[in-house]
């Protein structure tokens, strides 16, 4: 089998293999390499019709503002241009509570630049567009007010924060129904690699156990996992 040497084509087959899993198969994976802060808050969970997500981080930072004549939107169109094809929008929002920071507009002009889904510590709204779009979007709550003079896009592709939570620029993003969790963009392949191993042995200790082998017998021939 001949590998894919394009940098395009790596990072999609590398999306494609994490989307295959599940968020617990990785988490632990990092709680054993000693990387126990990756999971994002619980209320981070999908509020969409499509609850899978995967690719590096493109990061944004606002912040509320102080005044209703506020306008980011120079900003806001700026980062929408800088978007890279294959990731995934991560907005952490400065513990703004008042208003939707993200929503179908976003969504559409995210995805046409080939940005492959969101995760908002904050809110969405325009759900049913959204889900229209089969688009998937992790969120904090969802808010019918619009972020226009409550809340300001300060920065973008910058070192993130949620909860207790670091992201940075190109670490991995995975999330599903069970909610997302941040792999570190220098240990990526390597938490992939052994995330995998886990998910194939479990899936055949699962067999065995269906089969009527005992929980002793298959923590034997399968070890911790």
């Amino acid at each position: 089998m001949t590998l894919p040497t394009e940098p395009a084509v790596i990072a999609e087959e590398i999306r494609q293999r994490f989307l295959k899993l599940y968020t617990g198969a990785i988490a632990d994976m990092l709680d054993k390499s000693g990387y126990r802060r990756q999971v994002l808050p619980h209320y981070v969970t999908p509020h969409t019709s499509v609850n899978r997500v995967a690719g590096p981080a493109f990061t944004g930072q606002g912040y509320a503002c102080a005044s209703t004549k506020n306008d980011d939107t120079q900003t806001r169109l700026d980062m929408l241009d800088g978007i890279t094809a294959g990731t995934v929008s991560v907005w952490a929002c400065g513990g703004s509570m008042e208003c939707a920071h993200w929503g179908e507009i976003m969504s559409t002009a995210a995805r046409e630049r080939g940005c492959t889904g969101a995760v908002i510590d904050g809110g969405v709204r325009d759900l049913d567009f959204i889900d229209e779009m089969q688009y998937p979007v992790f969120a904090r709550f969802k808010c019918s007010a619009s972020s226009v003079g409550r809340w300001d896009i300060k920065e973008y592709q910058v070192t993130v924060k949620i909860g207790e939570t670091v992201i940075h620029p190109g670490d991995f993003v995975f999330g599903d129904i069970d909610g997302v969790v941040i792999v570190p963009k220098d240990i990526t392949l390597d938490i992939l690699a052994a995330a995998e191993n886990v998910f194939e042995r479990e899936g055949a200790m699962r067999a065995d156990l269906r089969r009527g082998v005992s929980v002793k017998e298959a923590y034997a021939k399968y070890g911790s996992l």
